[in-house]
C-alpha cells in the first residue's frame, strides 16, 4: 500500500519504515510523503530524544505540526484513515519519552 506506514517486528523490535534510512535533520524539516517514516527509526535509536531540550529538539525537527503543551506532534505519513506521528513528551523542559501512533 503506497503511502502507508509499514510496521514490522524482527526479533522483537519494531519498525516504522518502509525504506529505513538515516536521519538528517535538514532533510527532516523539509520532508514530504514517507521521507520523515523512512528517518524515524534512526531518529529514535541512534540519535535519540530522550532528554534534549526543546532548543535541541527543535534545532533537529524544526516547529512541531501540534503544539499544545506536551506532548509535541510532528506528522509522519499517511496511514489507513489518517496520519502516523511523532508524539514527543515533555516534562520540566526535557523529552522524556516519544511514541509513534495513528490520529
Amino acid at each position: 500500500m503506497a503511502g502507508a506506514l509499514a510496521v514490522t517486528g524482527c526479533l522483537g523490535e519494531t519498525r516504522y519504515a518502509k525504506y529505513p534510512g538515516p536521519f538528517d535533520a535538514q532533510k527532516w524539516q523539509a520532508a514530504e510523503g514517507d521521507d520523515r517514516c523512512n528517518m524515524v527509526d534512526d531518529l529514535r535509536e541512534r540519535i535519540g530524544l530522550d532528554g534534549k531540550s526543546r532548543p535541541e529538539v527543535t534545532a533537529l525537527l524544526g516547529e512541531p505540526e501540534a503544539h499544545d503543551g506536551s506532548p509535541d506532534h510532528y506528522y509522519l505519513c499517511p496511514s489507513f484513515l489518517d496520519v502516523w506521528i511523532l508524539e514527543v513528551h515533555w516534562e520540566d523542559g526535557r523529552v522524556t519519552s516519544t511514541r509513534i501512533r495513528d490520529t
